[in-house]
C-alpha cells in the first residue's frame, strides 16, 4: 500500500523516515512512503491518479488541494486548509487537518499548567497559519495575522513595541528559515522580544532556527515543530487506518 507526502520543496521532510519505521515496526512489509515534490497545482492530477492510499499535504498546497477533493471533513473546510487525505474510491478523495489537533497538543503540553495567553501575533497567512488561527480561536486566544503583503493583516513594519507587548505568543507559519536556508527568519523587531514571550516556530529541520535562536537569546521560551509533526502524522495514521481497515 502506497503513502506519501506531496509539497515543495521537500528536501527538510522527516516523513518519509517517520513512516517507513512505523511501517517496519509493525511489520507492514507491503506499505511504502514516498515524497513527491510537486511545485505547482498541475502535478496533483498524476498523483492523485496513481495508485497512493493516502497522502499527507504540506508547504505550499495544503490550500490548493481543496479543489481537488471529493470530500473534506467539516473542520478542515472551514479552517480551509488541509494536510491529510485519502482515497475513497478509484478517483475519489476526503481531505482532513490533523495539524489542528497536532498543534492543539503540543501548545497545551508546552504551557501546562500555565495560564493561555490572551493574544498571538501568527507570522504567514497560508494553509498553516490558518489552521493555528483556528486551533488558537477555539482555545480563546485572540490572533493577529502578519504577512509581507498585508491583504488585511497586519505587516511586519506595523510591529511595534506596544504590540509586540500585548502579543506575548508569536507564532511562525512561513517556510522562512526552514532547510536548506537556514539563514532566514521572519523580520520581526527582535529587540522587542523579552523573557515574557513564548515563540513556537512550525518548522522542525533545522530543529533552533534563526527565529528561533534570536529569540532564545533575548530570554524567551521557543519550541520547534517537531512534537506537533509527530502528534499531526499520528492523527493522520488513524485515519489512514480506519479508511483501509488494515
Amino acid at each position: 500500500m502506497k503513502f506519501g507526502l506531496i509539497g515543495y520543496p521537500l528536501s527538510h521532510s522527516f516523513s518519509q523516515n517517520y513512516f517507513t519505521e512505523r511501517f517496519k515496526r509493525l511489520g507492514l512489509v507491503d506499505f511504502s512512503y514516498a515524497l513527491l515534490p510537486i511545485q505547482s497545482e498541475a502535478g496533483f492530477p498524476s498523483v492523485l491518479h496513481d495508485d497512493y492510499f493516502g497522502l499527507n499535504v504540506t508547504i505550499p498546497h495544503k490550500s490548493a488541494i481543496l479543489n481537488y477533493l471529493n470530500e473534506i471533513d467539516p473542520a478542515a473546510l472551514q479552517i480551509g486548509a488541509v494536510n491529510t487525505i485519502v482515497r475513497t474510491g478509484i478517483y475519489s478523495w476526503k481531505g482532513y487537518n490533523t495539524d489542528v489537533l497536532g498543534f492543539t497538543e503540543s501548545l497545551l503540553e508546552w504551557y501546562g499548567d500555565e495560564r493561555l495567553p490572551e493574544n498571538a501575533l501568527v507570522l504567514g497567512s497560508g494553509g498553516s497559519s490558518k489552521t493555528v488561527c483556528y486551533a488558537l480561536q477555539r482555545l480563546g486566544i485572540n490572533t493577529s495575522v502578519v504577512s509581507r503583503s498585508g491583504a488585511g493583516h497586519l505587516v511586519y513594519d506595523d510591529l511595534t513595541k506596544d504590540i509586540m507587548n500585548q502579543h506575548r505568543l508569536i507564532i511562525n507559519t512561513t517556510p522562512l528559515g526552514m532547510m536548506p536556508n537556514e539563514s532566514a527568519c521572519p523580520s520581526i523587531p527582535y529587540e522587542y522580544v523579552t523573557p515574557e514571550h513564548r515563540v513556537f516556530d512550525l518548522i522542525y529541520n533545522p530543529l533552533n532556527t534563526l527565529f528561533l535562536s534570536q529569540s532564545e537569546n533575548l530570554g524567551a521560551k521557543v519550541k520547534n515543530g517537531l512534537d506537533m509533526l509527530y502528534k499531526q502524522a499520528d492523527q493522520a495514521w488513524l485515519i489512514w487506518k480506519q479508511h483501509g481497515k488494515f
